[in-house]
């Protein structure tokens, strides 16, 4: 090839079976992707994948005046050089994301768009349904949650599917059990968790028409449901394999989180993650990390801000809040609604 045979008389050329050795130890996504353009060898050495792009740290997807979307580097705290095709296709809002791909919807065409973030190849569902509260992405399903219902589809099907709640002891999730209703839902370790409004876990079996529910443990403690009252927003979410309850108790903000203790079965307030990391996105779970990861604070909760580029970092340690913001040539107004999405490449 004409490119490769330029570099090898340009100087000292690696061959391209060393090349994804080299991109382990890269600590941003520009150079990662440098590396990548320089030749069709290291292009074709080097798909973005999780076993190449394991050092890379968590990223924040901004917007740009170009039109085109750009990365902030979160230990660096600025904004990579290199810009990209905006991967949202809608200017609707962002339903949910895994660091890796993200969902967006139409409502004018109530289209589901599920896009991965590095490569562009994007998934479009017609037809979704409008009425819903959240979305879920586990694994190659989309499920769409409203109180007592769920819409689901699984990605390469394109077909919407819907499935009415029920306990395990075959009561409705609805009219005389209007209590237990569904207000989040996540798959950890193989097994969908379902968050209902009165704060209680259970787990779901997805059926072709039903969702059933199981309640795990009792009603909950006097703690949680301080929690709850204090609180402007709660979610479900996990760490190192267990859910979590999350509480934002204030705008500053400020959370309090709860981990599933499955002897007990009950939620217990947690002050430490074992040094992990969480990432939200407004009323939104996105991820965790483990312990050391490079640049990241241990303990903490990162959360994109709505109106400006950057984030704001609490320790659960000392309930302190830090709020990061980054100025940056090509941003918008700061008064304008931005969906940021974090972009996690080591979760690839």
């Amino acid at each position: 090839m004409a490119a490769d045979r330029r570099l090898a008389a340009a100087g000292p050329y690696l061959p391209a079976e060393l090349i994804p050795d080299i991109a382990r130890h890269l600590t941003s996504l520009q150079d990662f992707f440098a590396l990548r353009a320089a030749c069709r060898s290291y292009r074709a050495a080097l798909p973005p994948s999780r076993a190449v792009l394991a050092a890379q740290p968590p990223h924040l997807l901004v917007p740009h005046s170009s039109g085109a979307l750009a990365l902030l580097h979160l230990p660096r705290r600025r904004l990579l050089r290199f810009r990209f095709g905006d991967p949202l296709p809608f200017s609707g809002a962002v339903l949910a994301s895994d660091g890796a791909r993200v969902v967006t919807f139409d409502r004018l065409t109530r289209e589901v768009a599920v896009t991965h973030l590095l490569s562009g190849e994007r998934v479009r569902v017609p037809d979704a349904p409008f009425l819903f509260s959240r979305a879920v992405l586990a694994g190659d399903l989309v499920l769409l949650i409203s109180p007592g219902w769920v819409q689901y589809c699984c990605l390469g099907d394109g077909r919407w599917r819907e499935a009415c709640c029920r306990l395990g002891d075959g009561g409705l999730c609805h009219g005389a059990n209007a209590l237990h209703m569904m207000v989040g839902m996540r798959s950890v370790n193989g097994v969908l968790y379902v968050l209902l409004n009165t704060c209680r876990l259970a787990v779901a079996e997805l059926l072709d028409n039903k969702v059933e529910l199981v309640l795990l443990g009792g009603e909950v403690d006097e703690h949680v449901r301080d929690a709850w009252m204090e609180s402007k927003d709660f979610m479900l979410g996990e760490c190192a394999g267990e859910p979590l309850l999350i509480f934002k108790v204030s705008l500053k903000p400020a959370y309090k989180v709860f981990h599933w203790d499955s002897g007990e079965e009950r939620w217990v307030r947690t002050m430490s993650l074992g040094r992990r990391t969480l990432f939200m996105s407004g009323d939104r779970f996105d991820a965790w990390f483990g312990p050391d990861t490079p640049g990241i604070r241990g303990d903490c909760i990162y959360e994109a801000l709505p109106r400006a580029a950057g984030w704001s970092e609490y320790s659960l340690v000392d309930g302190i809040c830090q709020i990061i913001t980054i100025e940056y040539q090509g941003a918008p107004e700061s008064n304008v609604a931005r969906s940021h999405v974090w972009v996690f490449p080591s979760l690839f």
